[in-house]
């Protein structure tokens, strides 16, 4: 009868643990970027759940997945082609003394953003949400960092942030991780739904 009842507290325990966590939310400990929306519904739905399917391949530019007004904001120079990403499709390079910022859509390999979590994050999933989209870090280290998000089941795009050595003392660079997540939520603004 006690080891019913022990089974029971603990099982009660371990719920109310779980409860508690989900309350905080996920990814906690590092802020999120998002739109003020709630990603509570996304993120019961699972990791991988895309809120609104967005259509990259309709910006068939990579250079204009941002505008000049964002490549002005963030401090970068102008956009320029740049060599092809490791998947085959064109990306392209916002440089200047202050820092560099790089974006690569994937539209080919039709993975998504699944190949991405597999290879960047410890349990294979996406590890934060940028604007409700499933995201992941790649590349990082203290002067970079890059963001995968995805935007549809098939659809990635990678944004990759490196400051510059004029940028290493602008407090606005001090986490490359921050500034790649705000560049990647500038792109998915410029983005037509599927």
């Amino acid at each position: 009868m006690s080891t019913t009842r022990t089974t029971r507290t603990v099982a009660a325990a371990a719920l109310a643990l779980g409860l508690a966590g989900c309350a905080a939310g996920p990814g906690s400990g590092s802020p999120e970027p998002t739109t003020g929306e709630s990603t509570s519904a996304e993120a019961s739905q699972g990791p991988f759940s895309i809120p609104k399917p967005l259509k990259l391949a309709a910006v068939p530019d990579p250079c204009q997945l941002l505008t000049s007004q964002q490549a002005q904001q963030i401090g970068t120079g102008e956009p320029k082609p740049h060599s092809d990403s490791q998947w085959g499709q064109p990306r392209c390079l916002w440089r200047n003394q202050q820092a560099a910022v790089s974006v690569a859509p994937d539209t080919v390999q039709g993975q998504g953003i699944r190949t991405a979590a597999f290879n960047n994050s410890e349990d294979g999933k996406p590890t934060h949400r940028v604007q409700g989209y499933p995201a992941v870090h790649g590349g990082k280290n203290d002067l970079r960092c890059g963001t995968f998000v995805g935007t549809s089941k098939t659809d990635v795009f990678y944004v990759s942030f490196t400051v510059g050595s004029d940028g290493r003392g602008d407090p606005e660079y001090a986490d490359p991780c921050a500034m790649s997540d705000r560049i990647a939520g500038m792109v998915l603004e410029n983005l037509p739904p599927a």
